[in-house]
C-alpha cells in the first residue's frame, strides 16, 4: 500500500474532517443560520414589547371612566 501522505499511512483517497468537500458551501448555510436566529431574535422582541404593551394597559384604568368627586 502507498501512503498517501508521507509516513502517516493514511490513503490519497482519504478524505479528512477539516478538508473541504465538493459542493460543500459552509459559508452559505452559516448565513442562513445567522439570518435565522436575527429573525428569531426580532420576532421574540417585538412579542415582548406587545405584551409589555398589553400588560400596560391593563393595569391603569381606563381614561374614559373618571368619576367627579
Amino acid at each position: 500500500m502507498m501512503a498517501g501522505r508521507a509516513g502517516t499511512g493514511i490513503p490519497p483517497s482519504a478524505g479528512l474532517p477539516g478538508a473541504p468537500r465538493p459542493g460543500h458551501r459552509p459559508v452559505r448555510h452559516a448565513g442562513q443560520v445567522i439570518a435565522g436566529l436575527l429573525s428569531a431574535g426580532l420576532a421574540a422582541a417585538v412579542m415582548y414589547v406587545l405584551l409589555a404593551v398589553v400588560a400596560a394597559l391593563a393595569d391603569c384604568p381606563s381614561p374614559h371612566f373618571h368619576s367627579n368627586p
